[in-house]
């Protein structure tokens, strides 16, 4: 396979002889061991934008910088503060230097509109907003519901020199501005059980919900990364997942500092891209979620797919029919890893024996069982829900942001209940098989389909909406939407696929709508998903795609 025949051999043996340094509980403040790194490797390259290295000494530096300009701002500890960026320098800079003074991080889905957007950052309180120039337009509709948002800092990746619109009623500076302070370490005490972040869940029985990060939490999945994944000092990560995401901030990011390694970053995913960028920077290893394995294997065969630096891929979702076709053809290996938010990779594949279609075994930290609706352990092979509890002090979630019952729910019995389903085999390894919640995954993203649902809903014409996962030709799913109109009512496809642009992110808009008199109910009048989900793409369903509908973005 060319002169990377050897990569797993020479890796093997680094990492008998390497370790991870570790840091006592007291210690585990994300920006505390930023720092610590930065005395002791100052020039050392962590992460790589393209052709834009930044040392850890350069990373401390405008951490620094940023957090005394949020707090010349008046944000203070506690405080939480939104981020709409793009992959970029400027959205790790305010980030830890949030956690540095102690507030809070909510990083935004960029592809947010409308109602969903303004929702996340009134329901986390936050007081400021760090955005880009590109995603303002967004905030036109709602700015009146973001009452408690004073300030906004800026960037313009896009270099168009423009400012702030008119309509904009906050303060608001650039981000040259905000980073024009001192760097000094600011004087503010932050405790490794302080809230870090915010992420917020894709809402798949209802809104959204806001899941609390400690910075200890942030650390555990950091170090355990940085062990499943053998990651080494001479290790070089790869991501072009958003870092509004807990991947790119779980598995890339933070493991890049712990192992002392070097992490490059681009802006999107790009499968046309992937493999060059790896062998132009030496990654040895790459992210993947949901059909990025197929969507790689789509690509035209080269004789040098397997000429490439990349010993392994991590990440959930890769098709079991294709495992091997994929290690083979690119000679690396899969990580398969499975988690949500509130118990982040609780289950890994052991790196030394993986089993194709299995997400693994429970990792260091963690119990997890398969149970039926009592709550009952389910015997080996037999279909449950996967529940996971944490047995390490501050590891996983404390809950929900402003949720109370919904946190007393997630934690029912004293275990997390994540709502998805699947089988343990005799051997230990947990199999995923289908989600318990109403959710859909589509490349990636989970859509709520009551949001989905409750934007279609709301055009004047639609009675009613029920949106469901069918099969994708990319592995996981597309959004299909059965609608009924209301009597006298008349909509074209197209136009409910217009209706949708302005108020729903574009990756959860319906590709597939289906016009019709009436759907399944039970005798309560809840219509039975399960029968439309389990009919798939029928006659009746208009394809978006094959319309040649092009969505904004």
């Amino acid at each position: 396979m060319g002169r990377w025949d050897d990569k797993f051999e020479r890796h093997a043996k680094k990492w008998e002889s390497w370790n991870m340094q570790e840091y006592a509980q007291h210690d585990r403040v994300l920006t505390s061991i930023i720092e610590d790194k930065a005395r002791q490797y100052p020039d050392h390259v962590v992460f790589q934008f393209r052709d834009d290295p930044i040392t850890l000494g350069e990373l401390n530096e405008s951490i620094n910088k940023a957090a005394n300009g949020f707090l010349s701002m008046g944000v203070k500890h506690g405080d939480k503060v939104a981020l709409m960026l793009p992959n970029s320098p400027e959205f790790l800079y305010a980030w830890f230097a949030l956690n540095k003074i102690g507030a809070v991080e909510v990083p935004i889905n960029v592809a947010l509109k409308g109602q969903g957007l303004a929702y996340q950052m009134v329901q986390s309180d936050c007081v400021a907003l760090a955005a880009d120039l590109q995603y303002l337009d967004r905030l036109e509709g709602i700015a009146g519901d973001l009452e408690e948002i004073r300030h906004i800092a800026y960037t313009d990746s896009a270099g168009t020199g423009e400012t702030i619109p008119q309509w904009a009623g906050f303060e608001h500076l650039t981000f040259p501005e905000l980073m024009d302070h001192s760097s000094d370490t600011p004087d503010v005490n932050v405790h490794y059980s302080d809230l870090a972040t915010i992420l917020y869940t894709s809402g798949t029985t209802g809104v959204s919900k806001g899941v609390m990060f400690s910075h200890h939490y942030w650390y555990d999945i950091w170090a355990e990364s940085v062990r499943y994944s053998r990651y080494t000092e001479d290790d070089v990560l790869y991501t072009g997942l958003p870092f509004f995401h807990g991947n790119a901030q779980g598995i890339t990011i933070g493991p890049a500092i712990l192992a002392d390694a070097k992490a490059v970053i681009v802006e999107r995913f790009s499968a046309s891209r992937l493999w060059d960028d790896c062998r132009r920077w030496n990654c040895t290893e790459a992210n993947y979620i949901g059909g990025i394995i197929p969507i790689l294997l789509k690509q035209e065969e080269s004789e040098d797919d397997g000429d490439n630096p990349v010993r392994l891929m991590v990440g959930a979702a890769a098709p079991q029919d294709e495992w091997h076709a994929f290690q083979d053809r690119f000679n690396t290996k899969i990580l398969e890893v499975y988690g949500m938010t509130e118990c982040y990779c609780c289950l890994v594949s052991p790196y030394d024996e993986p089993r194709a279609g299995a997400c693994g075994k429970p990792i260091t930290g963690w119990d997890v069982r398969i149970v039926d609706d009592d709550d009952n352990e389910c015997k080996p092979g037999s279909l449950g829900e996967f529940i996971a509890r944490s047995n390490k002090m501050f590891v996983g979630t404390t809950g929900y942001y402003n949720k109370p019952e919904a946190t007393l729910d997630l934690f029912s019995n004293g275990w997390i209940h994540t709502g998805d389903l699947g089988r343990m085999d005799e051997d230990g390894y947990f199999f995923f098989v289908d989600r318990k919640k109403q959710a859909i995954r589509r490349r990636g993203e989970n859509i709520s389909s009551f949001e989905v649902e409750t934007v279609i809903s709301s055009h004047e014409a639609v009675l009613e909406s029920c949106a469901v996962g069918v099969p994708s030709d990319l592995g996981e799913e597309e959004v299909k939407a059965v609608v009924v109109l209301k009597e006298g009512h008349q909509v074209t496809e197209e136009e409910l696929i217009r209706w949708c642009e302005p108020r729903m992110a574009y990756f959860a808009i319906p590709r597939y709508i289906a016009i019709r008199d009436s759907m399944p109910k039970t005798p309560s009048e809840r219509v039975e998903k399960f029968k439309l989900k389990k009919e798939g793409i029928t006659a009746d369903c208009w394809d978006r795609e094959a319309a040649g509908i092009e969505l904004q973005r």
